[in-house]
């Protein structure tokens, strides 16, 4: 199926000439009214994308979806032509989805934009975003030879957690992959692992490079957090992370040592450099490499001696002025917790802040806080961004904002989940059977809104999200508490059969459940199967995540990605159905473009916007 959608240079073309035409609109007037906002609020990304247009092969014909774009004017609408022909009968302003009927797979499309009743521009037929025989696409992936530990134990590859970011500039999203070997380990177990690989790929399967860590980079969830954005404003995304000796970039040079060897009898790797490296996303060579902080130091100072804890790693991406984003790298949450901003510029790696729980400045009530995962949003609406981690959040500059002292958890939740308050809120739960098991807290203060009695257990998982439009605003549910609870916390009934991702799947504006390899629409009885994907695998054990889940085609709804269960495909899923909700890309809000950078962040947890939907 041949698709045409705007040309990326169109685009730009496009959306000043709809300026002129129909004038602008702010960015507060871009909030959903009716059936058609053009923008969402915050919207601030780096990334110059394309309509994404792709075309899905249902019973009932093709179904396209394409983009809104925040520099789209408030009432655009759009033309959908089937070669030169068009198709619809009234330009389509009611969502950004149209179904051709009847037609035929091989057919070719094209989107035009629409203001005041005549088309802006004229444009060129294109290749494809991506055209599809079923509501799937398969990326082939190349899966990396196994190997033999030192002590005899042979391994294989599966494809694990992935990102995405414009690598080359095109205004199409490439996918960042990490492969992870059969014997990867929690910190907490003892033992060798294979080289961790990290591939870039085109949505058509081309691969444009391969990094190996090398043997110095434990593998498993804790150890690799890599992040994908545009740090120095060249269009084009780079790709930031922890390296060691022995680290191969994209165009085979070693980084440091090449026969260095720092693993000891256990597997763990408790000596020898760190360092971060950030790595161009379009050759997948080093940039620029400088001494990791926050730094190993002596091991013993995070809370145990044999490794588990020194090498608890947290990763984001945080717009820290308002105007550029930095990269976010943190160590530690148990006990000692360190966050470390550095700036990519001009080719170069600065350090910007450190914060330290052990800092004189801080003191202990800010130690023990942090989670399994971070979030990062601008929660005191100051245009720059702050780091939300677990029970306490660091703001800009890097001084500590709030802490409550509830602790570490698992899971972990940040955007507008009470609409009727002002700002956003935070979403936790505890694991610390000593606490209140699930909680609800202002953003900006950290102050309480309301919590649960405590379970004496560690309750493993929780999610906030509006899933029931029974009632306003999120609900929330964790693993150790009965029930739905209500914005305000009351229990409302039945809990949903899965506490895992939510994702905005059908056409209206609650998410869905996404739990292993299926989706799941909440219902007040019993949820209902949307989809039951086969042929893929989930990952990360029982956390049973996608490789990722984020809005990287077609109109606002998510798509999900898994590997196919023989590891030699990533298999995009999209939703078939109709919204006549229309709404900006959500990965033009800028935390929700942060979130998808840090979903692949140890307990990967779905992302979410800065607004609310529903």
């Amino acid at each position: 199926m041949h698709i045409s959608a705007l040309p990326r240079k169109a685009v730009a073309l496009t959306a000043t000439t709809l300026l002129l035409l129909g004038g602008a609109t702010s960015v507060a007037a871009a909030a959903e009214s009716g059936p058609l906002a053009a923008a969402a609020p915050s919207a601030r990304t780096t990334e110059d994308l394309d309509r994404g247009l792709i075309a899905l092969r249902t019973s009932g014909g093709n179904f396209l979806s394409w983009r809104l774009l925040t520099s789209d004017p408030a009432g655009v609408a759009f033309n959908v032509y089937r070669g030169s022909v068009k198709v619809n009968a009234a330009p389509i302003a009611a969502g950004t989805n149209y179904t051709d009927a009847g037609a035929p797979a091989g057919a070719s499309y094209t989107v035009r934009p629409v203001v005041d009743g005549a088309e802006a521009v004229t444009l060129a037929a294109e290749e494809p975003s991506v055209g599809l025989l079923a509501a799937y696409q398969d990326v082939p992936i190349q899966i990396p030879g196994g190997g033999t530990t030192p002590d005899g134990v042979a391994y294989t590859y599966s494809a694990n957690d992935a990102s995405v970011g414009d690598l080359d500039g095109d205004g199409q999203y490439e996918i960042v992959l990490k492969w992870d070997p059969s014997n990867a380990k929690d910190n907490s177990q003892s033992g060798y692992t294979g080289n961790v690989f990290i591939d870039a790929y085109k949505l058509n399967g081309t691969r444009l490079w391969r990094i190996d860590l090398g043997r110095n980079i434990r593998a498993g969830a804790h150890y690799t957090q890599f992040q994908v954005f545009d740090y120095d404003g060249d269009g084009k995304a780079e790709v930031a992370m922890k390296t060691a000796d022995g680290t191969k970039d994209g165009a085979g040079v070693v980084i440091g040592s090449s026969s260095a060897d720092y693993r000891n009898s256990s597997g763990y790797i408790l000596s020898g450099p760190e360092f971060l490296t950030v790595f161009n996303g379009q050759t997948g060579r080093a940039m620029a490499t400088a001494d990791y902080v926050p730094a190993r130091g002596t091991v013993s100072s995070w809370g145990d001696s044999y490794g588990n804890r020194v090498d608890r790693f947290l990763a984001g991406t945080a717009y820290l002025n308002g105007s550029y984003p930095s990269i976010i790298m943190a160590r530690g949450y148990y006990t000692r917790s360190v966050i470390v901003a550095w700036d990519f510029r001009n080719g170069a790696l600065t350090r910007k802040w450190t914060f330290d729980s052990n800092s004189s400045t801080n003191g202990s009530a800010w130690a023990g806080q942090g989670n399994h995962q971070l979030s990062i949003a601008d929660v005191d609406a100051d245009g720059r961004d702050e780091i939300m981690y677990g029970a306490m959040a660091v703001d800009d500059n890097g001084y500590g904002l709030w802490t409550t002292g509830r602790g570490h958890g698992d899971a972990y939740h940040v955007s507008d989940l009470i609409p009727s308050r002002s700002g956003q809120e935070v979403f936790k739960v505890s694991e610390d059977g000593t606490k209140p098991a699930m909680w609800m807290a202002d953003a900006r203060t950290g102050a309480l809104i309301w919590s649960t009695a405590t379970c004496g257990c560690d309750n493993g998982r929780g999610v906030s999200a509006d899933i029931y439009a029974g009632s306003a605003g999120a609900e929330s549910w964790s693993s150790a508490v009965d029930g739905l609870r209500s914005a305000s916390g009351a229990n409302i009934g039945r809990k949903p059969s899965s506490t895992n991702f939510v994702i905005w799947w059908d056409g209206d504006a609650q998410r869905e459940l996404l739990d292993q390899t299926r989706i799941d629409k909440y219902g007040t009885g019993a949820d209902t199967r949307l989809l039951t994907a086969s042929g893929v695998h989930s990952n990360n054990g029982t956390k049973a995540t996608p490789s990722l889940q984020a809005d990287i085609l077609g109109d606002w709804r998510e798509e999900v990605i898994w590997p196919t269960t023989n590891n030699t495909a990533l298999r995009i899923y999209s939703t078939t159905d109709a919204t006549s909700i229309s709404r900006a890309s959500l990965m033009q809000d800028r935390q929700y473009r942060e979130a998808v950078a840090w979903q692949n962040t140890a307990y990967n947890q779905p992302p979410h916007p800065s607004f609310a939907i529903g």
